[in-house]
């Protein structure tokens, strides 16, 4: 591909990915804002029990192929590929469907000893069958670099179960009314899918390409329940050791500080593996593009976790009741976690891109079982929540540092380079921040202090980016 095709692509699937982020978020927001209203706080502890169970099964049912179709070139045995991982994938979730119902359901429950979640989990079950089902079709998208769809799906699901689980919250469905949530977006999006992509699957299977493949998507599929694993160390732990209700207050503020960060590395791991994928021989053009990465996601991620260091209680009471105000501490904490996940770029995509998932897969099996779970585990024991949100910190900065260096060793990175990269956004974020903290020696009321401290520290801190907005701004008229 050209350069300048190259270019093209990749800047309209930062503008769709990130269209993409400001209406989904927007919504879930909104939708959150409704539900915590409605809710109680141990609802969203419950489903997120079951979300743990079905999660990781999720990661396990998916067997690397996702990633392996991905990366692997186009040629003549690419539609024998898509067929034989279709037909296997099938098979998997169908047998883990029956498989919650004989016997995960209960076994989820009896670990949690919450048998509330018995039928819950039965439900999930279908949410991990549409997903697992979507795999192929998601697969064929992203690897024409078809971002527009992809959004345009993935918010129509957002919307329709958004609307599906607020009418419920409103009937007195409570918990239910979050498990519809997951299951109608995902159905939605599953048809969407198989609409949009306009491929019909051939009636073949050769386990010989399932094979062939299974080198490659081994490491990443071991990484990748690694990953979940250590992303979801808090909430296991708080799940099993303490109660829903705290596990449901920690979800807040984990949803809240750290969202944002997640969509953001999903918007560039959608838009850069495949794009590193095909630029594994250049690692110069590589590093262009992680840098470029790395100073984007700091700009936006900074100012959102300066708002919630700031301004935490005022959030929390003012959009969410009283009720939830023992999520404030954690949000802070979490903030400064999403602050330095942010200044890291996307350095797995880069690993998995140039063919070494390996090394994500031996460095995140270290930062899991030797600093994240020990952390999380005496954080909670002897600290509580926040005990954990501190542990999350530190077991962010480990995990960034290690890659950090793979990134100078593969791709050949300079701290020179990261530092003038992050230069701008942390001095932005810094006067931002000093700016709130005056402005709450006031003593306004919650929401003029809101108002005033939002705007203008924010507009003090787009003015350090005043020519990369006018940048971004063209950029998007023309792509």
């Amino acid at each position: 591909m050209a350069i300048a095709g190259m270019r093209r692509k990749v800047l309209s699937g930062l503008k769709w990915n990130t269209i993409s982020v400001v209406a989904t978020k927007s919504t879930d927001f909104l939708v959150m804002l409704i539900l915590a209203r409605l809710l109680v706080p141990e609802a969203y502890g419950i489903v997120g029990m079951a979300m743990l169970v079905v999660g990781i099964l999720e990661v396990v049912s998916d067997m690397g192929l996702y990633n392996a179709l991905i990366q692997k070139k186009e040629d003549e045995l690419t539609e024998i590929r898509y067929s034989s991982a279709l037909w296997f994938l099938l098979i998997v979730s169908l047998i883990l469907v029956l498989c919650f119902f004989l016997f995960i359901s209960q076994a989820g429950a009896d670990f949690y000893e919450e048998p509330r979640l018995v039928p819950i989990l039965n439900a999930l079950s279908i949410y991990l069958f549409f997903n697992i089902s979507s795999i192929i079709p998601r697969v064929i998208l992203t690897r024409k670099l078809n971002f527009k769809s992809l959004v345009t799906i993935t918010f129509l699901g957002t919307a329709i179960s958004s609307v599906a689980a607020v009418i419920m919250a409103l009937s007195g469905f409570g918990v239910w009314s979050l498990v519809t949530k997951y299951i109608a977006g995902s159905g939605v999006i599953l048809v969407s899918y198989w609409v949009k992509v306009g491929w019909t699957p051939k009636l073949v299977f050769s386990k010989d390409v399932l094979i062939e493949m299974a080198g490659y998507s081994i490491y990443t599929q071991l990484n990748n329940i690694l990953h979940f694993l250590r992303k979801n160390l808090d909430y296991l732990i708080i799940g099993k050791l303490v109660s829903s209700h705290l596990l449901g207050i920690y979800t807040l503020a984990f949803m809240l500080s750290l969202t944002l960060k997640s969509q953001l590395y999903s918007i560039f791991n959608k838009v850069f593996f495949p794009v590193y994928s095909k630029l594994q021989d250049d690692p110069e053009k590589i590093k262009m593009y992680y840098l470029q990465t790395m100073r984007m996601t700091a700009i936006i991620t900074f100012p959102i976790s300066v708002l919630f260091i700031g301004l935490a209680e005022e959030i929390i009471l003012f959009f969410f009741g009283a009720k939830w105000l023992e999520a404030a501490a954690p949000l802070r904490i979490l903030s400064v976690a999403a602050m330095i996940f942010a200044i890291s770029g996307t350095p797995a995509e880069v690993l998995k891109g140039i063919g070494k998932p390996s090394v994500s897969f031996y460095l995140n099996t270290i930062n899991t079982f030797v600093i994240a779970f020990p952390l999380i585990y005496f954080g909670q024991k002897y600290f509580g929540i926040e005990g954990v949100a501190y542990a999350v910190c530190i077991h962010y900065t480990t995990s960034r540092i290690a890659f950090h260096y793979f990134m100078k060793k593969y791709i050949h990175i300079t701290d020179r380079e990261v530092l003038h990269a992050l230069k701008d956004p942390t001095l932005a974020a810094i006067v931002m921040l000093a700016i709130i903290y005056l402005i709450t020696l006031v003593g306004m009321a919650v929401l003029l202090e809101l108002l005033v401290a939002g705007i203008i520290g924010g507009l003090v801190y787009l003015l350090f980016f005043l020519n990369d907005l006018k940048q971004g701004i063209r950029l998007i008229k023309k792509y």
